[in-house]
């Protein structure tokens, strides 16, 4: 969160952001963070932070507090880029959150938080993928829905048919919502989640969905977020930002039918269990289609009854090693060695013919698109296995 000073004035009301205040607007924070300093605020910006989920409330609070004992600072985080450090998942990656806080000097020079505003110059798509940030973004349909993709011009037509709806939001909006995989630059999140939703609720008729985008930082560290979470204890910040959203539509009564794809699943099971350390409250209206998942599947399903969500059936290709092997969902011996074969597929193909990536509509479907991108070796594979198996 960078910051902006907006120069002296004493023609606004104000309180000390205090633990009673705090509790009042029913406010998430680090009791320590409201102790080293007094914070002074506005009403407006306390309506701000009250609109905020418990995650994004304790960043804000956390660089107030900040702001506060160093306003002259050029940046309220000091991060350090080192390799060793950005494997803590849990620590944020960039020198600035999500939001700008507007600050003021009163006449007695005391720091007065006058308002808190999300920062659109972090928000949307990055010439760096990795520097994309883990937001929520409303995405419309402009196009058709998804059933299939058989060449590189049915593709274009479904990454066509999604785009983005502002520069983001602070919580889900929509009845819909997705949580992409890993290796997902924000525009390719948008339209194959899209199309995700699509295949995951067929029935419904919805022309706008709420996009949890989990950013890629590199395979490294992308493979080093998917272990972090997996991890029994700390999940990682996309996990307890998610978590806290689970809490906010809850609290507010959304009925949100979620779709998880690849590490989507990994974060989703995490936030689930991030929930359930500090929340008694059930997650009964929202539910979840699970897609090739890198998670263990009894594992999410075990945690997400217990607190009431439903769970639908998984769907995943049956060639690709992400659910099987990543995943263990499937370690038999004929698993693996289908998951091997197509391996070089999963990991460097191109959309058409990878087992993992678009959503699988069966493997009628799947030899198609083989077939006609020119693999007819792989196209072989998967016909004697359908004509083994049906």
């Amino acid at each position: 969160m960078t910051w902006k000073h907006s120069g002296k004035t004493s023609a606004f009301d104000y309180v000390n952001l205090d633990q009673k205040i705090a509790q009042t607007y029913n406010l998430s924070y680090d009791p320590l963070d409201l102790k080293t300093s007094r914070i002074a605020i506005t009403k407006q910006a306390l309506d701000m932070l009250a609109n905020l989920n418990q995650f994004d409330q304790q960043q804000v609070i956390k660089e107030i507090n900040f702001v506060c004992n160093n306003p002259n600072s050029c940046s309220s985080v000091k991060h350090s880029t080192l390799p060793f450090k950005r494997l803590f998942r849990s620590r944020n990656q960039f020198k600035s959150y999500h939001y700008l806080i507007d600050f003021k000097l009163n006449v007695d020079n005391q720091v007065v938080i006058h308002d808190i505003y999300l920062d659109v110059n972090v928000t949307g798509p990055k010439q760096r993928e990795s520097l994309e940030r883990n937001m929520l973004y409303n995405v419309k349909r402009q196009g058709t829905n998804f059933n299939g993709a058989w060449d590189n011009d049915e593709l274009q037509k479904n990454k066509d048919s999604w785009a983005l709806s502002g520069s983001g939001t602070t919580q889900v909006t929509n009845h819909h919502a997705a949580v992409n995989g890993m290796q997902n630059s924000l525009n390719k999140a948008v339209w194959l989640m899209g199309a995700h939703l699509d295949v995951a609720y067929p029935n419904d008729a919805f022309d706008t969905y709420t996009l949890f985008h989990n950013p890629t930082d590199r395979m490294l560290y992308d493979v080093v977020e998917c272990i972090f979470d997996k991890r029994k204890g700390t999940k990682s910040q996309n996990a307890q930002h998610l978590a806290a959203i689970f809490f906010q539509s809850q609290q507010q009564g959304k009925k949100i039918k979620w779709v998880v794809h690849s590490q989507g699943a990994i974060i989703f099971t995490a936030a689930l269990e991030e929930y359930a350390k500090t929340h008694t409250s059930k997650l009964s209206s929202q539910q979840v289609v699970v897609h090739s998942p890198g998670a263990h599947l009894p594992r999410l399903h075990s945690t997400a009854t217990r607190l009431g969500m439903s769970v639908n059936k998984a769907n995943s290709n049956p060639f690709d090693l992400v659910p099987n092997i990543a995943g263990q969902n499937n370690l038999s011996p004929s698993s693996l060695v289908r998951s091997l074969k197509f391996m070089g597929l999963t990991l460097f193909g191109t959309e058409l013919t990878s087992p993992h990536t678009l959503p699988y509509l069966g493997l009628e479907s799947y030899h198609t698109q083989l077939r006609v991108s020119g693999n007819h070796r792989r196209a072989q594979d998967v016909l004697n296995y359908i004509e083994k198996n049906t």
